[in-house]
């Protein structure tokens, strides 16, 4: 307990690391879940306790906030209500049986990259965080704490779709390398299993005479 406020070591720093990495990590995962609650539909199951975390989140930090404007409360209204509308959505798909998304569906781009006749990858990678960091801009002098708030956010949405995107990037470099080497295995398999010196012929055995039936009679 007494190492963590040692400023001397190693192990202190990576810890101090490990804890800020943490802290990082959710403080991304969060500011960009309050954005995607406004611009995505169709989400997972499973996804829906990190949009209900977010909402707490800006509540919390809206309350905190020291000069908080009416546009504050306007946008944690405008929370609760698309909060409401995408656990209504869920709980429709269960009680109707209806096909579900992943489950940690992070959700679909609105009719955007329709418009844009762009691919749903790009329009969350680069479109949703800059049309977040754009709207942000006029907030400046009118609500500080939400134009920090949509710019963090943007930011956080843009860094969050690079990692992901990064990881999908790998997890199918890495399926295709377990396919090849799936495929070199096969093939030395089945030339291991053919017979030596008999590749590509059939084996033949030696046949000896067979004696005469009975009753039958041998040709001169």
């Amino acid at each position: 307990m007494f190492e963590l406020f040692d400023p001397f070591k190693v192990s202190t720093w990576r810890r101090y690391l490990r804890i800020w990495l943490f802290i990082a990590k959710w403080l991304m995962l969060l500011l960009s879940a309050s954005i995607e609650l406004c611009l995505r539909r169709n989400f997972g199951r499973r996804y829906l306790p990190r949009l209900i975390l977010a909402v707490v989140f800006y509540t919390f930090c809206a309350g905190v906030a020291p000069s908080p404007n009416s546009l504050t409360g306007l946008f944690l209204a405008g929370l609760f209500a698309a909060l409401a509308c995408h656990i209504f959505q869920i709980l429709k798909r269960q009680w109707r049986s209806l096909p579900e998304p992943y489950t940690f569906s992070a959700g679909d781009s609105w009719l955007l990259g329709q418009f844009l006749k762009c691919p749903q990858t790009t329009v969350q990678r680069f479109v949703e965080p800059g049309l977040c960091f754009l709207l942000s801009l006029p907030l400046a002098t009118v609500d500080p704490f939400l134009h920090l708030w949509l710019a963090a956010s943007a930011l956080a949405l843009f860094v969050k779709e690079q990692i992901q995107s990064i990881k999908l990037t790998r997890q199918i470099l890495d399926a295709l390398d377990a396919k090849h080497k799936a495929q070199a295995l096969n093939t030395a398999l089945k030339a291991h299993q053919q017979p030596h010196g008999q590749v590509g012929q059939r084996a033949h055995r030696a046949h000896l005479p067979q004696p005469p039936r009975p009753g039958g009679h041998r040709r001169p």
